[in-house]
């Protein structure tokens, strides 16, 4: 009794097809479908509610994490979803759904409120794995500090770092409109929505901790890759000073005998 509908690269024809399908969509809403935005937000309305989220994805060619926009409609009895290019959880949930009966009975057994539970939980379940990237590349910085790499280092930790702060800055805004989610899906779903909500925002809060632990570690990591940065230039400065006291007679001396 459930439907979910997926749009992607959504265009004019699928808000004109939402309009006609749902008329009680407002159109400040169905305005928000196809410019993406910068912003996540919650709002509920008397028969659906409506969220921005953003799903963080690498993009290889500039080394670094970008957002993808996912707006979700949730109705009694509908779910839709239109974001812009493909994104790998949803595909896989969808095609889940799609492909296997028990998946099916799994995720549509209850309520929307149930499968948007499942959407989001395979959103940050997805997100793990790009922070176990991270997490791999910070242990190939570390051993190539002490392995006498660090100038070769300073690069890749600045890159390792603005990864971790892309990802900050995407999910960081998304707690307190999990939090209004958790709030409104019970006015909207009931009681029984509540131990869905709370594995969401669990879940939310253990990738929260783990881009915290990846950012304070990097930083210790460019803090020590800099003090041995620092000693080895002491150490050449060191030479050089011994090198100038060692030479400075020699000049004194052709300077003086250099002299009309």
């Amino acid at each position: 009794k459930i439907t979910w509908i997926d749009i992607k690269n959504p265009r004019d024809k699928d808000v004109t097809f939402l309009a006609e399908r749902f008329p009680f969509l407002h159109k400040t809403v169905l305005a928000e479908i196809i410019p993406p935005g910068h912003r996540a937000k919650v709002e509920k309305h008397k028969d659906y509610m409506f969220l921005i989220l953003y799903y963080p994805i690498f993009n290889p060619a500039h080394k670094t994490t970008q957002s993808r926009e996912v707006d979700i409609i949730i109705t009694k009895d509908h779910i839709i979803t239109s974001h812009y290019q493909t994104l790998i959880p949803l595909k896989k949930l969808f095609d889940q759904i799609n492909l296997y009966k028990e998946k099916k009975e799994e995720y549509l057994s209850g309520n929307t409120g149930v499968l948007l539970h499942h959407l989001i939980i395979g959103m940050l379940d997805s997100t793990f794995n790009k922070l176990y990237i991270i997490e791999k590349n910070i242990d190939e910085v570390e051993d190539a500090i002490f392995d006498d790499k660090e100038r070769a280092m300073v690069r890749e930790i600045s890159l390792i770092k603005r990864d971790v702060l892309n990802f900050r800055r995407i999910l960081a805004p998304q707690q307190v409109v999990l939090e209004s989610l958790y709030k409104e899906s019970i006015n909207f779903f009931g009681e029984q929505i509540v131990p869905y909500m709370e594995d969401a925002l669990g879940y939310f809060s253990r990738v929260q901790n783990f881009i915290e632990d990846q950012k304070e570690t990097i930083q210790a990591l460019s803090e020590t890759n800099d003090s041995l940065l620092n000693t080895k230039i002491n150490e050449i400065i060191k030479m050089l000073t011994i090198f100038s006291v060692m030479i400075l007679p020699l000049t004194l001396l052709t300077s003086i005998w250099g002299m009309n």
